[in-house]
């Protein structure tokens, strides 16, 4: 084998170790988001102890989702390196003739199941129900503890209400982002 194909054959593991770790640390991330929640919720009649400050608590949700668009980002910038790697990576080593299908191997088809652009129509839906479920349930707690926080603050609570916008507007562009980088 050619130094050439030594250094692709590199680069192609790292590649893929961190499009795992990136998978691990995602996952690790969504289950500390559910803990949080579970736990806040948990104690939903003593939260008027903290008075105004119960209008900070669904800040770490978006740190969260922010966290989560930046990975779903690197996920989709490795999957291209990943496809390309492969694709140089298969030419140099088969032969004329060969009958591989490379759609069926690696990462292509990985990312045919698992692509909100390339996957089945039943994977779409289950990939959009999974990320706006989540969505949706982090919008519902802020709106719970904005509605909770009200009484503490009256009518100050416009001001996290519309700190609370603005980031949910970054994030949606961020999300919108996402969804582009992931065509391949």
């Amino acid at each position: 084998m050619s130094d050439r194909l030594h250094v692709l054959t590199a680069i192609y593991q790292s590649d893929r170790s961190d499009r795992s770790t990136a998978l691990t640390v995602s996952l690790a991330t969504v289950a500390a988001a559910v803990t949080y929640l579970i736990g806040t919720i948990a104690f939903y009649d003593k939260l008027d102890l903290l008075g105004w400050t119960i209008c900070l608590l669904p800040s770490p949700l978006f740190c969260v989702a922010a966290f989560q668009a930046h990975l779903v980002n690197l996920a989709a910038v490795r999957a291209r390196s990943i496809l390309i790697l492969e694709r140089t990576l298969l030419d140099a080593v088969e032969s004329p003739g060969s009958t591989l299908d490379r759609d069926v191997i690696g990462v292509a088809a990985s990312e045919r199941a698992s692509n909100l652009h390339t996957a089945t129509t039943s994977q779409r839906a289950v990939i959009l129900l999974a990320y706006g479920g989540v969505g949706l349930i982090y919008l519902a707690y802020t709106a719970l503890l904005l509605a909770k926080a009200t009484r503490h603050m009256d009518a100050w609570i416009t001001v996290p209400a519309v700190c609370y916008a603005v980031l949910l507007v970054l994030l949606v562009l961020a999300w919108r982002d996402c969804l582009r980088s992931l065509v391949l």
